[in-house]
């Protein structure tokens, strides 16, 4: 790679934090553009949150945001292990060496690619690949929410971000040798502090050991 190991690591943490930040401002966007005309919406997220004895009438509660927060990033993180971010999908070059720098390349290309100029010429000027990534996750978002009105353009933006974050993680996640792997958890596993973090320590005053109650973000 054209870059020390130590600035690889360090632009990949850089990256990791952007895209936390990215989906939580996406989330707090999204709750805010939510009508209570939107009677279809409100009751599909209601019941999405029901199982954790939750609703929308707390609809800024920290607990609400995180939970809405857990359902994007499944949406947006989905198929993350596979080196071109698609169910089954192969590698561009079979050359792993190859593979990794047009990973980075691609990385370096669009780092700096500005919501300015996707509005001018829209994202597939810039790369298909990325195009296709948007419209895959910004459909499945759709569908998870149930969402029918267009997004205004704050959203789009807000979305827009956000998917840039994790695409650029991606790339950066496939330019190491090996690729850097995703932590996963599943619902009710024992939490583990050394590969976890406590998204509700104020609130984790229970006796005996604490299990897992939803992923915020892997």
């Amino acid at each position: 790679m054209p870059v020390s190991a130590e600035v690889m690591v360090e632009g990949f943490l850089q990256i990791v934090s952007e895209a936390r930040l990215s989906v939580k401002q996406f989330c707090k966007t999204l709750v805010g553009q939510i009508e209570e005309t939107d009677n279809t919406l409100v009751d599909n997220l209601n019941t999405l949150l029901q199982p954790y004895k939750l609703s929308l009438s707390s609809k800024y509660s920290k607990a609400v945001l995180y939970h809405l927060e857990a359902f994007i990033n499944q949406s947006l993180y989905q198929d993350f292990e596979n080196s071109v971010f698609q169910k089954n999908g192969s590698p561009k070059l079979l050359d792993p060496q190859q593979d990794r720098q047009a990973q980075f390349s691609s990385f370096v290309a669009l780092r700096n690619l500005s919501w300015n100029e996707v509005l001018r010429k829209g994202t597939k000027y810039y790369s298909e690949e990325f195009s296709k990534f948007c419209d895959q996750k910004m459909s499945c978002i759709i569908t998870t929410l149930n969402w029918t009105r267009p997004w205004p353009e704050q959203l789009l933006q807000a979305f827009f971000v956000a998917a840039k974050c994790i695409w650029l993680l991606h790339l950066l996640a496939f330019s190491f040798n090996p690729p850097l792997g995703i932590l996963r958890v599943e619902e009710n596993r024992m939490f583990d502090p050394h590969y976890m973090e406590d998204m509700f320590m104020e609130r984790q005053k229970s006796n005996g050991p604490s299990r897992v109650k939803i992923m915020v973000m892997p």
